[in-house]
């Protein structure tokens, strides 16, 4: 009986320390100083929530042809961002890059930091475009990395507004979202990754909304506005087996493969620039 009572303080014990040592390295990411700025001149702009103020930049082009909103993965920054912004100016798009709420230098308010944060972060972006009368916001565009592209396809499978959807190296599985979360830090996700992405989900109070609405293999079925994913064939933090769902279970319209090295430089690809912009005129309304 002793030996059994035993067990199970070890057990809780163990149990209270995994989730204390998950929370603080996996789902709280660290907030860093930009050390790199945009090209041309920009204006740093600020978007209030409810729960917390979001703070980025804003770069207006010689044109009016859209708004681009960049948004960065788990644990990244919008100074990240920026190897997408000069080929977008010059073709006469607005640039909007913005670190989600808990990144960079929005507030960091821990226990909004998840799937949901970076939801709210792009639909509170949106709105901040549609109030603005010097962007053209009849032509909103996003632009998504990693994470962010997911959390993109949540909100592009319920809201209208966006134009366009552009994905680059997405995880398209709770399973590989957990997995590119915790980064280096290795567990077998039988049991280990499922607890952690149900912890993540469970301590911002979405986990029921995200097993019942934002199920992922819906999610991709359902984009209100066309969706073009470009994955590199290299990458080892998200594998590039992630877009066979979009190949066969979603109505993506366009998947692309690029021969690229890691996780971040799908940029680099000759082609890159070429299919989105190509993507983007034949799918004009």
């Amino acid at each position: 009986m002793k030996y059994a009572l035993f067990m199970a303080f070890v057990g809780v014990g163990m149990s209270l320390f995994l989730r204390r040592y998950i929370i603080r390295h996996v789902f709280t990411p660290k907030r860093k100083e930009d050390q790199t700025y945009p090209n041309s001149t920009y204006e740093n702009i600020e978007v209030e929530l409810d729960i917390g103020t979001m703070r980025g930049w804003f770069i207006k082009s010689e044109g009016a042809r859209g708004c681009f909103l960049l948004v960065h993965g788990w644990g990244s920054q919008k100074s990240n961002m920026l190897r997408y912004v000069d080929p977008l100016i010059a073709s006469g798009y607005d640039v909007i890059m913005m670190d989600v709420l808990g990144h960079g230098q929005s507030d960091a308010i821990q226990k909004q930091v998840s799937i949901k944060s970076f939801v709210q972060s792009i639909k509170a972006t949106i709105d901040y475009v549609e109030e603005r009368t010097d962007i053209n916001s009849h032509a909103i565009y996003v632009l998504g990395h990693s994470m962010g592209g997911t959390a993109a396809s949540i909100v592009n499978a319920t809201d209208e507004r966006i134009q366009a959807l552009i994905t680059d190296s997405m995880p398209t599985s709770l399973k590989n979202i957990s997995q590119s979360m915790a980064g280096n830090i290795t567990l077998p996700y039988r049991p280990f990754g499922w607890l952690l992405i149900s912890w993540f989900l469970i301590r911002d109070g979405v986990f029921i909304k995200a097993r019942k609405e934002w199920r992922l293999e819906k999610i991709m079925k359902n984009q209100q506005s066309p969706a073009l994913a470009i994955h590199g064939t290299q990458d080892t933090k998200v594998p590039i087996s992630n877009v066979d769902v979009l190949l066969t279970h979603s109505n993506f319209k366009q998947v692309i493969k690029v021969e690229t090295k890691g996780h971040d430089n799908c940029v680099k690809d000759n082609g890159f620039w070429e299919n989105i912009f190509r993507f983007i005129t034949d799918n004009r309304p």
